[in-house]
């Protein structure tokens, strides 16, 4: 110990290389020192990892890594592009370049679903509302609502209303495999089987079917002709019903609930209100689907990346109007989906989002 007191030891540091046999263990005492460096924004300290080596430092694996201007003016970007404001108007306000404004999307989105992939895992809900609601890239064609398929594109979510949290979505055309995929995707991030209530849309059944199903063959009779042919059947929890509209001459006639999987659903549950009204709360939120609207998206990619930051301030960041409680001083609050659901401990700012040490998978 010397005059200035005893060194720091880092001990919520771990090392960022994955090649490294301490990668993502923090406190083991690999993780010393190495200097500061000066940014627009303030000192950032540097760090050496003596198992391998490699230097880091406190912006490495956030989106903050490599950024030349002040946080602040990035944070502001960010916060524009999620209400969807268009990239070029953002730069235009901010007076950046428009590849900068790019690189600041493309580095949150990208740090967003890290921290989805590491944190949003083993989640336990009693019920996933699924949907999809059409948005337009590039052109404003109109959707082909009398068919099951479409070229356009449209936004598929996965929604656990008793949390209002969206669990998972997918970017793409009203088609089979984006239907496999978005169940997928929810599927890893569920430690057990929920009910599942979607509308009519007949390729939720298939994917449902492809990820909570189970091959069965049948055994040759000896009769003459050919033998039964292999089929997919649904696992015994599975449970999943539909919400079918019918609808005449474009007005909306009955409304049939139908139970697809599964027994004992009761006809309450049955029902996709919350999750159509949260597809309200998103296109007014958020300007590139809205429905009238010349802000959409002009290149898919983007949409996806926006798309990526903004579901991840909404589940993370942003409070929900009935998710309401009272604070120890008897003021309202409002948590967000996964403040509810008790995976954090407070509503997170945009920066904790984009600065959370994701790679960090232990502290020993």
């Amino acid at each position: 110990m010397g005059d200035r007191g005893p060194k720091p030891k880092f001990e919520d540091k771990a090392c960022p290389n994955e090649k490294c046999k301490m990668y993502g263990k923090a406190g083991n005492g690999n993780v010393v020192g190495n200097g500061t460096y000066r940014t627009k924004s303030g000192k950032v300290r540097k760090y050496i990892c003596r198992s391998c080596g490699t230097v880091f430092c406190d912006r490495t694996n956030t989106a903050f890594y490599d950024i030349r201007t002040k946080d602040e003016t990035m944070l502001i970007a960010l916060k524009l592009v999620i209400k969807g404001m268009s990239l070029r108007s953002t730069a235009e306000v901010l007076s950046v370049k428009l590849d900068t404004v790019r690189g600041w999307l493309s580095k949150a989105s990208e740090h967003t679903e890290g921290v989805n992939k590491v944190l949003m895992n083993d989640l336990n809900v009693p019920k996933v509302e699924l949907d999809e609601l059409w948005t337009f890239v590039q052109k404003k064609p109109v959707p082909r609502m009398e068919k099951y398929e479409d070229d356009g594109t449209w936004v598929w979510t996965s929604f656990a209303p008793k949390y209002r949290m969206v669990i998972a979505h997918a970017v793409g055309e009203r088609k089979q495999y984006v239907a496999d995929r978005i169940i997928e995707v929810t599927k890893k991030r569920l430690s057990s089987t929920p009910l599942f209530v979607s509308d009519g849309l007949k390729f939720y059944t298939g994917a449902l079917l492809k990820h909570y199903g189970h091959e069965v063959s049948f055994s040759p009779t000896g009769n003459r002709g050919r033998p039964r042919m292999p089929t997919i059947i649904p696992n015994p929890d599975l449970n999943y019903a539909q919400v079918i509209k019918h609808r005449k001459s474009g007005h909306l006639c009955s409304v049939e609930k139908r139970v697809v999987f599964g027994n004992g659903i009761e006809k309450k549950e049955i029902s996709t209100s919350l999750m159509e009204r949260q597809n309200l709360t998103f296109r007014q939120d958020n300007n590139r689907i809205s429905r009238k609207t010349i802000g959409f998206s002009k290149k898919l990619n983007w949409l996806d990346k926006q798309m990526f930051l903004y579901f991840g301030n909404f589940n993370f960041c942003r409070g929900h109007g009935s998710l309401k409680h009272r604070d120890n001083n008897g003021i309202m609050r409002k948590n967000a989906p996964l403040k509810e659901y008790g995976l954090i401990d407070h509503n997170w700012t945009l920066k904790e989002l984009l600065t959370f040490p994701y790679y960090i998978t232990s502290t020993n």
